[in-house]
C-alpha cells in the first residue's frame, strides 16, 4: 500500500471516529442537561445549539466515511436481481450521479464560503461563529465524497466483470 493510500485510509478512519466521538458527545450531553434539569440544576443553555452544531457536524464528516465502508442506506432489490455485469454498470452509474451531485454541491458550497467570508457573515445565537465556517465543512464533505466517488469508480472499473462493486 502507497504511503497515499494509507493517508487517504487514516483520514477516513479518523473522520468515522470523529463522528463516532460526536454522536457519543451529543447523547452525554443530552443526558447531563436532563438529569440536571430534573434534579433542579437547571439547563445548560448552549447545549442545544451545540448539540445541533455537532449533529451537523457528524453528518457532513460521517458521509465520506459511511460511502467508503458501503453503510449508507441502499435498496438492492433491482441490483440483486440483475446479472453481475449489469450490476456492476448500474453501481457505477449510480456512483457517477453521487460524483455529479457532489461537484455541483462543491460548487455551491465554495461559492457561500467566498461570499460569507469576505462579507464577514456571523450565525449569531448563544454562540457567535463566522457562518463561512458551517459551509466549509459542508465543502469539505463534499470533496472528500467526490474523491471517493472516483475510488470506487476506478474500483469498479479494475474489478473482474463478474464481481459487484460495493
Amino acid at each position: 500500500m502507497t504511503a497515499a493510500a494509507r493517508l487517504y485510509d487514516l483520514l477516513y478512519r479518523l473522520l468515522g471516529a470523529l463522528t463516532a466521538a460526536l454522536i457519543a458527545f451529543i447523547a452525554l450531553i443530552i443526558s447531563l442537561d436532563v438529569i440536571m434539569r430534573n434534579t433542579g440544576l437547571g439547563t445548560i443553555p448552549w447545549m442545544l445549539e451545540v448539540s445541533e452544531y455537532a449533529q451537523f457536524l457528524a453528518t457532513f464528516l460521517g458521509a465520506p466515511w459511511v460511502l467508503k465502508h458501503g453503510a449508507h442506506v441502499r435498496v438492492d432489490v433491482v441490483v440483486s436481481g440483475l446479472p453481475a455485469r449489469a450490476a456492476r454498470a448500474l453501481e457505477v452509474v449510480g456512483d457517477v450521479i453521487g460524483l455529479v451531485s457532489c461537484l455541483v454541491i462543491l460548487y455551491y458550497a465554495l461559492s457561500i464560503v467566498l461570499t460569507s467570508r469576505s462579507e464577514g457573515a456571523k450565525i449569531i445565537k448563544i454562540l457567535i461563529i463566522p457562518e463561512w465556517w458551517v459551509f466549509a465543512i459542508v465543502a469539505l464533505s463534499a470533496f472528500l465524497l467526490i474523491v471517493e466517488f472516483i475510488c470506487r469508480i476506478w474500483r469498479a472499473r479494475q474489478a473482474p466483470s463478474e464481481m459487484i462493486s460495493i
